[in-house]
Order: C-alpha cells, then structure tokens, then sequence
C-alpha cells in the first residue's frame, strides 16, 4: 500500500515540475487559484449589488416619504419587471418550477413590488446550483437591459467599450487586487467622459438615458434574503473549480489555461456594474432633491431619507 501511494505521489507531482513538491504546497495552489477565480468572477457582483441594494433603498425612501408609495412606481414600474424576470429566467435554465409569479405587482402593507416563487428538488445537484444564479440574476439580466440602453441612447457609446478593452488587456492574466481597480477607475473615468458631455446634455437621447438607466439600475441590487438564497448552491459551485484547477496542476497547464477570468476578461462586467451604480447614484440626488423640496414646501421640515 506504501509503495503504491508513493508511485501515485511520484505521478502527480511529475505534471507539477517538482516530484518532491510536499502536498500542502499543491494544495496551497489549488486553494489560492480557486479562491483567486471565485473572487474576480462573483465578489465583485455582490459588493455592487449590496451597495446598489442601499443606495436604491434610500432612493425609494426618499421618494415614498414625500409621495407616498404609489411615487415610486414612477421608478419601479421598469427595473422591477426586469428585476423579476432575472430571477425568473434562471429558474427556467435550472429547471426550477415557477409556483407564482408578479411582474410588477405592488403591495402598500409589504412594501413588494412584484415576486417569484419557485420549488426545487434539493437532491438535485443542477437545480441546487440553480440557487445562486437565480439570486443573482437580476443583477445578471439588469447589466444587460443598462448595457442596451447605453447602447442605444448614448451617440459613440462604442468607444466607451474600446477603451476599456484596450485599458484591460494591458493587465493580461492577474489576480492582483490593484489590477481589478484600476479597471475600476479606467472604467469610471471613460463612462463619465463619455456619457457627460455638454453636446449630450443637450440632446433629448440623454435625459431618455437617465431616466431609464435610472428605472433599470435601481433594481440591480441584492438583497440579504438573495445573498442567503444563493449559499445553497455556492458549494456546488466550487466543486468544478477545484476538479479543472486540479487537473491544470496536475498536467502543468496551468490556472489561465483552464479559467482566463481575470480583471481583463471582467472589464466589461465591471463596467456595466459601475455604470450603474453612477446612474443610481445620480438618481437618488434627483429624487432626493426633487423630494426634500417637495416635503419643505408642503409640510415645512428637512427630509430624512434614512
């Protein structure tokens, strides 16, 4: 029995250009590759839906206090739909069944502006799966509706990809977390160049742009209760990441061979999630001021959006 596992260990380690390699080390590798793919693919979503989820929250606060809950339908009536339709769409993929659903149905008394409700085999490994990409969905199927819009609305929206592209591809393969922001910044700074300019800000296309990106990007939030909903399918979710991992350690191919998803293959991922949250950002100054004014005028005291 020795002496078989010492052959097995000699045959591992030979692929991994060091047959005297201790284990922990491989392991250590096949933990930080892992660890390093899940954080570029996923962290990102959740740090930007959270922070969106409280900018989006205040947001709507703002505008209920001062018109009660039917005002925020004026932003809802959009993102919500598409919001729903995230969840709803990976249910599908994943071959959940959909119980009940509302598009956009708004309850005073809750404060829900619309529902999915799905069931699920829990010893099915392919609709346990499906768990965390219906949680994250609609920041999924938000980031595409905002990414058309852009397209569309916003004249030479072309350029604002070609310049993130050429930006990320300087970075090639790495997972050095002073990588990712300076995606985040190139990103920033080249939407903001772009969108925000004085011929835009004459057109009608724009102020289309805000309201719409507005309406979209105010629903591309994750809650708690979804980040919750996801942890079910999170650990079937590691387990081919560490399978291929494995194998690329294994053979010597390496991590990038396998899993190129790094700050330049996530660029546009990124960018879509910034340009978001500008535009939620913009939208709560908006409705915030248009509230605050709103309540100073009628009833005589500052608005508290918290």
């Amino acid at each position: 029995m020795q002496a078989y596992l010492l052959i097995l260990d000699s045959y591992i380690w030979s692929g991994y250009h060091s047959i005297n390699m201790p284990v922990l080390a491989f392991i250590k590798d096949l933990i930080i590759a892992t660890f390093a793919q899940m954080t570029s693919l996923f962290a990102g979503v959740f740090l930007f839906g959270l922070l969106i989820n409280f900018i989006s929250h205040i947001t709507f606060k703002s505008i209920e206090r001062a018109f009660w809950s039917k005002g925020t339908y004026f932003v809802a009536w959009l993102g919500t739909p598409i919001h729903e339709l995230g969840h709803a769409l990976f249910c599908v993929i994943f071959m959940h069944r959909i119980v009940e659903i509302e598009f956009f149905k708004p309850d005073p008394l809750t404060g829900t502006l619309g529902y999915v409700y799905h069931k699920w085999n829990r010893s099915n490994p392919w609709q346990v799966l499906g768990n965390f990409f219906i949680a994250i969905g609609p920041v999924i199927l938000g980031c595409f509706a905002l990414f058309a819009i852009f397209y569309f609305l916003i004249p030479n929206s072309s350029l604002a990809w070609d310049s993130i592209f050429v930006k990320v591809s300087e970075i090639n393969y790495s997972y050095s977390v002073w990588s990712y922001l300076e995606v985040l910044r190139a990103s920033a700074f080249t939407m903001v160049r772009l969108i925000f300019t004085f011929t835009n800000l004459t057109s009608w296309r724009f102020w289309v742009f805000c309201y719409l990106s507005i309406c979209v990007a105010s629903n591309i939030r994750l809650s708690l209760l979804d980040i919750k909903g996801s942890l079910s399918g999170f650990g079937y979710l590691i387990l081919p990441f560490l399978l291929i991992n494995f194998l690329g350690l294994v053979t010597g191919l390496g991590r990038e061979r396998f899993f190129p998803f790094t700050a330049s293959s996530l660029g546009t991922v990124y960018s879509l999630l910034i340009l978001a949250l500008i535009m939620i950002v913009i939208g709560f100054f908006l409705a915030y001021f248009i509230s605050a004014v709103y309540v100073k005028i009628r009833r005589g005291y500052i608005l508290n959006p918290f």
